[in-house]
């Protein structure tokens, strides 16, 4: 059985940032995780990073997360440049309330000079349309919106890029599921679901919303687990030209069946085709108890029956947009008590974990993945970074 001296488990978007971090560092490093699967139907985990653009801001709710934001920005160009993958647009970032001032505004400025990045206010839905026409919003919005790097990253092509540095660093990907941890005198030992095994003195695991659905932990963190469900709306290239310097949106919005949404600029997709996304909370979202539910959700969740509903708040927003057909994505994100990141050691030394990111990770990965191999390496966060911002809370 081949060993190491640590393994990461879960091969997405925090999970390759720390791996790619540990591999810096240390010689013996592995990552273990699956690909994005081909057959859903066969498949045991599934993610919300196969997707082509997800949310890039750097004010966040708190200082923790607005650290973890500008850290992660200030590596992209040089992510790029090792990697040669370019996943970073700065188109930046409009955050909008449709009934005016809220305490994410309020605290915005202070935060903003805190950690000197700037913004820009808007006090009406008027002023907000003279900036943004494709937008629409009532007269009591108001809303700031940042510049570069705010904007969107793919995080499909993040992730290749974080393997690709992790490679040259002679780190060693294993794609595979991990199903089971045990705690062997001063090892552990990891199983897969293909029935290989890997010995480690440190893991850290970052599965994200599924660290709680195997044998992987000894007490499972305090998390909801939850769908969700993303409309893509396809436009022809020429409409998608036009939207090319949309920013991304962040909108508050409740109207009773969709609350808090999100909304990305058109981009295109595997498929060869332009889509404009957007995504939300909604009443009929199901909380996942067991990996069943989950497996049922990815592969034969019913996220159609949401089109007119999500369609009728997509138009209420942009009601210009000119699209030629909807189609739905299915998603999966946790939330933590604390609303932060879970990063720290589990009650057995040596077995670190990364989880609970509210569906945030992607602007941030790379500095929580970052955070998390410190912790693993030096046995403490990077300066700037308090432990108890990110202690995690268990069952």
């Amino acid at each position: 059985m081949k060993r190491f001296d640590v393994i990461v488990i879960g091969k997405g978007l925090v999970g390759s940032a720390a791996a790619k971090y540990l591999s810096a560092t240390l010689k013996d490093v592995a990552l273990i995780g699956p690909d994005e699967p081909m057959d859903y139907n066969n498949a045991i985990v599934f993610a919300s990073h196969y997707d082509q653009a997800r949310v890039q801001r750097i004010i966040g709710k708190d200082e923790a997360w607005t650290r973890l934001n500008l850290d992660s920005a200030k590596q992209y160009d040089a992510i790029q440049q090792q990697s040669g993958i370019e996943f970073h647009d700065p188109v930046g970032c409009l955050y909008v309330n449709p009934s005016g001032k809220d305490s994410y505004l309020e605290n915005a400025k202070s935060l903003g000079e805190q950690f000197q990045t700037s913004f820009q206010a808007f006090q009406s839905g008027k002023e907000i349309a003279d900036h943004y026409p494709d937008f629409h919003f009532p007269e009591s919005a108001h809303g700031l919106f940042e510049s570069s790097p705010s904007g969107l990253i793919n995080p499909r092509l993040l992730i290749q890029a974080q393997l690709k540095v992790l490679e040259g660093n002679n780190g060693v990907i294993i794609r595979d599921t991990v199903v089971n941890i045990s705690h062997i005198g001063t090892e552990y030992l990891v199983e897969t679901s293909e029935g290989s095994s890997y010995f480690a003195h440190r893991i850290l695991l970052a599965a994200g919303s599924f660290v709680n659905f195997f044998n992987l932990l000894p007490k499972k963190p305090h998390l909801v687990i939850k769908g969700e469900t993303v409309l893509l709306a396809r436009l022809s290239e020429q409409e998608a030209g036009k939207l090319s310097t949309l920013p991304s949106l962040l909108y508050e919005m409740d109207n009773g069946g969709a609350q808090g949404v999100y909304l990305i600029k058109p981009v295109k997709y595997p498929d060869g085709e332009w889509y404009l996304k957007m995504g939300c909370n909604m009443p009929e979202d199901i909380i996942f108890e067991n990996i069943t539910q989950v497996q049922q959700w990815f592969r034969h969740g019913d996220s159609e029956r949401f089109i007119p509903r999500l369609t009728d708040t997509l138009m209420s927003i942009m009601p210009g947009l000119k699209p030629e057909d909807f189609i739905t994505k299915r998603c999966i994100i946790n939330r933590s008590v604390h609303g932060r990141p879970y990063i720290g050691e589990t009650n057995q030394k040596g077995l670190f974990i990364a989880s609970g990111c509210n569906g945030y990770s992607a602007m941030c990965s790379d500095a929580i993945g970052n955070a998390a191999a410190s912790l693993v390496i030096h046995g403490k966060f990077p300066d700037g970074y308090s432990s108890t911002s990110f202690e995690p809370v268990y069952m």
